[in-house]
């Protein structure tokens, strides 16, 4: 079975464009599209044997994960994301905008920047209470763009899926690779779109703890096109973007008012990627 997921808005209502990409209904925070990730766990709560160190991503289309490596990943957009995730509530408790570099001040919903993250220089100077909380705080790589590739349902059918739409989030050990995935990408002169990433990934061990560090192959010779579906895809990336940037900026707006401040709120840089023209953001 293979299952394909080029957007095109113009022919699509906006109900078929939240299947299309995944969108969660009641997600608190905002429409998303399917996530990539690589497999740490060795069987689902059914008592499927399930691949370890495989890529995966769910698949609204047969209700379940689809497992598979190698992948075909073809980016579009590289972003990144402060989270803050408190384990006693086991939520995300605070988050910034979706930004493009370490120039672009990721204000967050509570008010601040970043989530209120330190460097590494300033970690030392807090107390044992305050570090540990550091340690909930990541930045993440956010990598949108298509997949392809055959994989297997949970209960091991065969599945396929082919210029599938998702967004791999990748922090801890997984966030290097990506990013230079991304830079080598630059480097080479190409607009990212037209280059393609081979996934796979490398089994490591610290202490009793086990997990997968992916393996990126870049081909920027791939030389792909940037067809009319691709564009309409593109552009459904950009509105995801900008709806949870509009939340966030609306909060940060609200949280400044309600807390003292000897800043100028003035004086946070608001994201604009998701007002540029798709093909001059993918040129940068």
């Amino acid at each position: 079975m293979t299952s394909s997921e080029i957007i095109n808005l113009k022919k699509m209502s906006n109900e078929e464009i939240m299947v299309a990409i995944g969108q969660d209904k009641g997600s608190n925070v905002g429409p998303s599209v399917p996530r990539l990730g690589i497999n740490r766990s060795p069987e689902d709560d059914n008592g499927n044997r399930l691949p370890m160190g495989n890529y995966f991503v769910y698949d609204s289309s047969v209700g379940g994960n689809i497992y598979g490596i190698p992948v075909t990943f073809r980016p579009f957009l590289s972003q990144m994301q402060y989270m803050h995730f408190d384990p006693t509530k086991n939520e995300y408790v605070n988050r910034s905008v979706i930004f493009k570099n370490w120039q672009d001040e990721a204000i967050d919903l509570q008010g601040g920047t970043k989530c209120s993250k330190v460097s590494r220089k300033e970690i030392k100077d807090l107390s044992l209470e305050q570090q540990a909380i550091q340690k909930q705080i990541r930045c993440y790589q956010l990598l949108y763009g298509l997949v392809s590739f055959d994989g297997k349902k949970a209960n091991g059918e065969s599945h396929s899926l082919k210029n599938f739409p998702v967004v791999w989030r990748a922090t801890g050990t997984g966030f290097r690779p990506i990013q230079d995935a991304v830079e080598k990408a630059k480097q080479s002169k190409k607009l990212l779109y037209t280059c393609s990433f081979t996934l796979t990934s490398t089994k490591q061990k610290t202490g009793s703890n086990v997990y997968y560090v992916p393996d990126i192959d870049v081909n920027s010779n791939a030389n792909i096109s940037m067809s009319k579906d691709d564009e309409a895809t593109f552009t459904v990336f950009l509105e995801i973007i900008k709806a949870e940037n509009d939340e966030i900026v609306s909060l940060w707006k609200t949280a400044k008012t309600k807390k003292p401040t000897s800043i100028d709120g003035d004086t946070a840089t608001v994201i604009k990627t998701v007002e540029a023209d798709p093909i001059e953001v993918l040129s940068k």
